[in-house]
């Protein structure tokens, strides 16, 4: 099976947002493009602009090119794109429209149905809730303290004027999610168990001046830690090797046509 074929397991996105090139260069500690920062930088403008259709293909299409090189051919087709922004702009211009947390799980639960991964790979919306928080925070101190990368960029959340996480997704912000299930079961677990403790991780930067809390290093290793295998990529593997690369690709695109809708 080519690799390729297989890039799709690493993103489960018509657009490979975070992408294993960038994410084996921060954990072999490899040099990252000359231009990175600036990327990182033009990315959270894109997100954080959006104020018509036009914008919103923008900045798809800013992400298409970034990525472009990480896709199998056909999957940042300009249909692709114009669904992912179009669901974009409706987020970001009424909260009304933006992704449910409920319709996002019940779009991973029926992909790991249909690949035959186990149960426990299932989420709930109060996982998904925790696991945004858990994102977003940690986005957020890692830009506040001067840090850019690609893995942490808090505008491409859904958040309300006070500041607090949205009920409802982004766009470009579920895919991330989306990434994340497939790719670093890890950070679910921590989620489940947070959610059967009541807090959430933004809870913990919340206490009293002196306290001591988990340093940026732990936050940010939500997002940077790589603990292979993994099982959904096995899953996903088993599924194409019984079913075929078109039946795969039917089972992603059914995943994305319910969170996008």
């Amino acid at each position: 099976m080519k690799r390729r074929s297989l890039l799709l397991l690493g993103a489960l996105s018509p657009i490979a947002l975070f992408s294993a090139r960038y994410l084996r260069a921060i954990t072999a500690g490899a040099p990252l493009p000359t231009d990175y920062r600036q990327q990182v930088e033009e990315l959270h403008q894109f997100a954080s602009t959006i104020q018509t259709p036009a914008d919103a293909r923008r900045f798809v299409d800013f992400l298409a090119g970034l990525f472009a090189k990480e896709m199998p051919p056909g999957w940042t087709g300009h249909s692709l794109r114009n669904q992912l922004a179009q669901a974009e702009f409706s987020a970001v211009s009424d909260p009304q429209k933006a992704i449910p947390e409920s319709r996002l799980a019940e779009a991973w639960n029926a992909y790991v149905d249909t690949i035959g991964a186990t149960e426990d790979h299932k989420v709930t919306p109060a996982e998904l809730h925790n696991l945004r928080d858990a994102f977003l925070t940690t986005a957020r101190l890692t830009w506040d303290r001067g840090s850019r990368n690609i893995w942490a960029v808090p505008s491409i959340y859904a958040t309300l004027p006070d500041g607090r996480l949205a009920p409802g997704c982004r766009a470009v912000e579920s895919i991330r999610l989306l990434w994340d299930l497939a790719n670093r079961p890890e950070n679910l677990k921590g989620a489940r168990d947070r959610v059967s403790k009541g807090v959430l991780f933004s809870d913990l930067f919340q206490k009293p001046s002196g306290s001591p809390g988990p340093s940026i290093t732990q936050a940010a290793s939500i997002t940077f830690t790589v603990n292979p295998p993994k099982p959904m990529e096995l899953a996903a593997r088993n599924y194409i090797q019984l079913n075929g690369n078109k039946a795969f690709r039917s089972a992603v695109m059914a995943m994305l046509t319910k969170t996008l809708s």
